[in-house]
């Protein structure tokens, strides 16, 4: 694991002159102290202090390894400086070093006009989210008690700031925690985690800091853990003020192993009024101008690339006492979901300004009536779109909820069709066909049972080969391949029925091959050989979405009838 580190020591200019090529960064992330990976062994045991990344460095189809140390907790020349090791690996034992919001100071800028899905996400344990037009969502995913490991995006929203119900209320999922069913994007997480408050030592992850994009390059930004409880009353690791900086502060190490310092304190984020130490920094995206030191922005947007401010968007835990406070900019009471900007000048109150009320992002809140509002527990903003197999300038996520996806296989179709789609006409081979087997097959003298299946596409136009193949007969045996297209029967026929209702069309006799009295014989029909072999043959002319139902007949003398039948196969044709 050296060599991600060292890329830490990589100029800053590098960094940037990085986000203009289309090489990917590395996705990183943290987790909480409750969840399974805690203590996973990864060159050292795994702890909430430090940062990982998916085993494949960048999500991946999963479900993947488990994910592997790219920057640790622990002193110079390589970590971040902060305690922990062996003796608080195990799952629920605090090791005062949880890194609680992550950041490279390259996220964003945030501006009007961006594009929809760029701003990246993951909600707190407790989180079950908003109703959201489709599935997966945190919703959805909450009620299989899967959301906190996964990574999801905005549908697309007006520029900010906005207060609630200002824009269709929405969200899907990106990354999934541990990528099942397989073809999903993962991290190598562990879900589900149950329900999320039965036990200390969760069954599942929580994803606590990302940066779904992150150049592991320059300075970090990021905030330790509070004390107190979470919640569900259990204790936080209280890594804050273990290591002498309040919760709600945004620290930075400036290259590897340190030295810890405060880039933004809690009061010049409106945080803390109530005291030291009392608000928890719980999500972070910051946008560094370059210039020396922390330069708070008098309102949104004017953090734009070439302004002389930093654009720094956070949210908030849910037991902070600013939570119910009213923002800076409308008046409204924080939510633990919303994503927030420091104190606008000249705003009604000395607080938070809501950039973004969560309700727009499909987050619960107090406003919205739920008991408990969900927490954001992590957040990234990007410029451009990270997972675009088809280089459409859209989140593939995205592309999938507006149908992009006609075999539910949670692949964007556009980046399937090399292979699969042997007529070119832009859509999937198996989305305009169908091929399945059914009815009972017949049981031989010499106990075989045929098997028949197709192999390749059918279609009317014969541009997909296309092969009605039986296995399991008897070897030796004289038989045909036989269809018709006017539906399936189940007439009794010997031990097995006769499957393919009258009329019916036969193809060319054919040996079964294979040994006699023994299940390795076979039978095959090219049918697109037999179709353009014979023009007037049954069902032509072929058309698309044509149904055709085929089956074997083979002799067996000892048997009733003293012949026997394979099962049966039905096949829609596509174009």
């Amino acid at each position: 694991m050296l060599q991600p580190i060292r890329l830490r020591a990589v100029a800053r200019g590098a960094a940037l002159a990085s986000l203009c090529v289309a090489a990917r960064a590395q996705t990183t992330f943290s987790i909480d102290y409750r969840g399974p990976t805690k203590g996973l062994p990864a060159g050292i045991p795994i702890t909430e202090g430090d940062i990982l990344a998916p085993a494949t460095f960048f999500p991946a189809p999963g479900p993947l390894p488990p994910p592997v140390i790219v920057i640790p907790h622990g002193p110079a020349p390589i970590g971040l400086g902060l305690p922990g090791g062996p003796a608080c690996a195990p799952p629920g034992i605090p090791c005062a070093d949880e890194v609680d919001a992550l950041s490279y100071g390259l996220d964003g800028p945030h501006l009007p006009g961006a594009l929809a899905g760029s701003i990246k996400f993951s909600v707190g344990r407790t989180a079950l989210g908003l109703p959201s037009p489709t599935a997966p969502n945190v919703a959805s995913e909450a009620a299989a008690f899967d959301a906190p490991s996964d990574v999801f995006i905005d549908l697309g929203l007006p520029p900010g700031p906005l207060p609630p119900g200002v824009a269709p209320a929405g969200n899907t999922r990106m990354v999934d925690g541990n990528g099942a069913p397989p073809f999903a994007r993962a991290l190598g997480l562990v879900e589900p985690q149950g329900p999320p408050c039965a036990a200390l030592v969760s069954a599942g992850d929580n994803l606590d800091g990302l940066d779904i994009d992150g150049p592991l390059a320059g300075p970090i930004y990021f905030s330790l853990e509070g004390a107190g409880l979470d919640l569900c009353g259990f204790p936080r690791t209280a890594s804050a003020p273990f290591n002498g900086v309040p919760p709600a502060a945004i620290l930075n190490v400036f290259g590897a192993g340190g030295p810890l310092v405060i880039y933004a304190a809690p009061q010049s984020l409106g945080l803390d009024r109530s005291g030291p130490f009392t608000d928890d920094l719980d999500a972070l995206a910051v946008f560094e101008n370059g210039a020396p030191g922390y330069q708070p922005s008098p309102g949104p947007f004017a953090w734009a690339p070439t302004a002389p401010f930093d654009m720094v968007l956070f949210s908030v835990s849910g037991t902070s006492p600013v939570i119910g406070a009213p923002d800076s900019i409308f008046g409204l009471p924080i939510a633990p979901g919303d994503i927030l900007v420091p104190p606008v000048a000249g705003g009604v109150s000395p607080n938070p300004g809501i950039f973004i009320a969560a309700e727009n992002l499909g987050l619960r809140t107090a406003r919205s009536g739920a008991p408990l509002g969900d927490e954001l527990d992590a957040l990234d903003v990007t410029r451009v779109a990270l997972f675009d197999c088809n280089g459409s300038g859209i989140e593939d996520a995205l592309e999938l909820v507006a149908g992009g996806d006609c075999d539910g296989d949670g692949v964007l179709d556009a980046c399937q069709l090399a292979g699969a789609d042997c007529n070119a006409n832009g859509v999937l081979d198996r989305c305009e066909s169908l091929v399945a087997s059914y009815c009972t097959s017949s049981t031989t003298t010499s106990g075989c049972s045929p098997a028949i299946s197709g192999a390749g596409t059918p279609s009317a136009s014969l541009a997909c080969a296309f092969a009605v193949n039986v296995a399991n007969v008897e070897g030796q045996k004289l038989g045909i391949v036989f269809y018709g297209a006017s539906g399936p029967s189940a007439s009794p026929w010997g031990t097995g029925f006769l499957c393919v209702k009258a009329p019916t069309q036969r193809a060319g006799s054919q040996f079964s091959g294979g040994s006699a009295g023994a299940c390795d014989g076979s039978f095959s029909l090219d049918f697109n050989a037999f179709m353009a072999a014979n023009p007037l043959a049954l069902g032509q002319p072929l058309f698309a979405g044509q149904n055709l139902f085929a089956q074997a007949w083979f002799r067996d003398p000892p048997a009733p009838k003293t012949t026997n039948m394979s099962n049966a196969l039905r096949f829609v044709l596509a174009p």
